[in-house]
């Protein structure tokens, strides 16, 4: 799994979220409250900020670290700021 892979799946799952809550199939695959009654598929309520958290813990960031995530964001705006100065 590459960071693309996870960052695209947590954002994914922030859009799908309700409330903080997510909804899980036994394939662990997230449907919206729609899809689950549509298909008649049984789902479980999942904590999105604990999926989310477990995800980038696998990848070896611990993202419920406030001061990693202010640290990201940082390196991020630095990094967003020197490709700015480096295209003129």
């Amino acid at each position: 799994m590459n960071w693309n892979s996870v960052i695209d799946k947590a954002l994914e799952v922030l859009r799908t979220s309700d409330r903080g809550y997510v909804l899980m199939d036994m394939y662990n695959n997230i449907l919206t409250p729609e899809e689950a009654a549509f298909n008649k598929v049984q789902v479980t309520p999942y904590n999105a900020l604990k999926f989310i958290t477990s995800q980038f813990s696998a990848m070896g960031l611990d993202i419920s670290d406030k001061h990693v995530r202010i640290k990201l964001i940082a390196l991020l705006e630095e990094y967003e700021r020197l490709q700015k100065e480096r295209i003129k």
